[in-house]
């Protein structure tokens, strides 16, 4: 995914995904954005010619990772300070961090992973 369209794809194929496994609406509400904002963080912060989305279901958990061909961390300082109101960026991670039970990142071998997870049962 490399075009404006991206984070809206992405949000589209969990929305379908979690739908598809019975998930209650509200959270596919929540997935979904969860989605959007990795999305948009990875088509930021990254060089990267694909980016993929990707969702696991367990008796117990979702879990949407998003996979970037960047290195280095993940900008995590603006969890501590919410973003100026007039600013336009910086909110996706403190979305994140409220929407989902968990998250993290981890590199690979061809670049990043940042995943979360939400616990539904």
């Amino acid at each position: 995914m490399r075009s404006g369209h991206s984070a809206p794809a992405a949000r589209r194929f969990v929305r379908d995904t979690a739908r598809s496994w019975g998930i209650s609406s509200r959270m596919a509400d929540d997935l979904e954005t969860i989605a959007g904002e990795l999305v948009a963080n990875a088509l930021e912060r990254s060089d990267s010619g694909t980016i993929t989305v990707t969702c696991a279901h367990t008796a117990g958990t979702v879990t949407i990772s998003v996979i970037d061909e960047g290195h280095g961390p993940v900008p995590v300082a603006a969890l501590g300070t919410p973003p100026d109101p007039e600013q336009e960026h910086g909110r996706g991670l403190l979305i994140t961090d409220a929407l989902a039970d968990r998250w993290g990142t981890r590199e690979t071998g061809s670049g990043q992973v940042v995943w979360a997870e939400i616990v539904t049962g």
